[in-house]
């Protein structure tokens, strides 16, 4: 039988490991795309060994899960429990407006935001650059799926049955604000190739040429909740997207880290 010393002692250390998971899982509500065992302890000033015993509690209780890679440690599902269930989700555009303006300040372009309205994709929300040669964010603003990248994300995930039905119901694909002409096989090649790199980059035909890139938002279910787009005159954004885009891309995957922890916004869904 363990005395009341052992006993005491017993507990204080069981009480600064609960400290240690504590102040461990507290540094993933930060805005970060995740940590590492090293990054972790030089953070919090923990042994190696320290931080990697709290990070494997956490994960077990599934409130942190490891990258594909294993080295590298993002929150997890069970986050949510922690939530007050009183309080009120975020709509789509309040969850994304940090991002907008994030992806707004990096780049110095217009930015939008958009759902899925029917065969459209129709803008929410969105910044617009105060320089010249702009790409216009019209709120309301109705596009073709197949015609600006916001509109080629929100149909490349689209079931294949659901893409073939959309394109038989719109042919001949020809943007009515360009008068360009979209082959069918063509948007085909085009929806596997945002798949696989998850996003979509346009040019679009006109003067200025306009150069656009799309990403999609998903939400807890591995829905779309909609797409974040950028774009700006070819002349003056394309190079700069090139060297851009890295830290394009990061913003893009901490706003997936917040809208992954909620539904699709009815709002979003009703347009449909």
């Amino acid at each position: 039988m363990a005395t009341k010393t052992e006993s005491v002692g017993g507990e204080r250390e069981l009480n600064k490991a609960t400290v240690r998971v504590l102040q461990v899982l507290s540094n993933f509500a930060s805005d970060v795309s995740g940590y590492g065992v090293t990054e972790l302890s030089l953070l919090l000033g923990m042994t190696k060994n320290m931080t990697y015993r709290a990070l494997t509690t956490l994960v077990e209780q599934g409130y942190l899960v490891r990258e594909k890679d294993g080295s590298r440690y993002q929150l997890g599902y069970r986050v949510l429990e922690l939530q007050n269930p009183l309080a009120v989700e975020p709509d789509f555009r309040t969850l994304c407006a940090p991002y907008v303006r994030r992806i707004n300040a990096l780049t110095g372009e217009s930015v939008g935001l958009a759902v899925r309205g029917g065969d459209y994709a129709v803008l929410i929300d969105g910044v617009e650059t105060r320089k010249h040669g702009v790409w216009r964010v019209r709120v309301g603003a109705l596009f073709p799926l197949f015609g600006p990248a916001s509109g080629r994300v929100l149909l490349a995930f689209d079931d294949d049955e659901a893409i073939r039905d959309y394109i038989a119901r719109n042919e001949p694909l020809r943007n009515p604000r360009t008068g360009e002409l979209v082959e069918s096989a063509l948007l085909l090649a085009e929806v596997e190739k945002i798949r696989r790199e998850g996003q979509a980059r346009v040019v679009r035909a006109s003067a200025p040429q306009m150069v656009s890139v799309g990403f999609p938002v998903w939400d807890l279910d591995n829905r779309l909740h909609g797409s974040i787009s950028v774009g700006g005159p070819r002349e003056r954004f394309a190079a700069q997207l090139e060297d851009q885009m890295p830290e394009l891309i990061e913003i893009v995957a901490d706003l997936n880290r917040r809208s992954r922890l909620f539904p699709a916004d009815d709002a979003g869904s009703e347009l449909n």
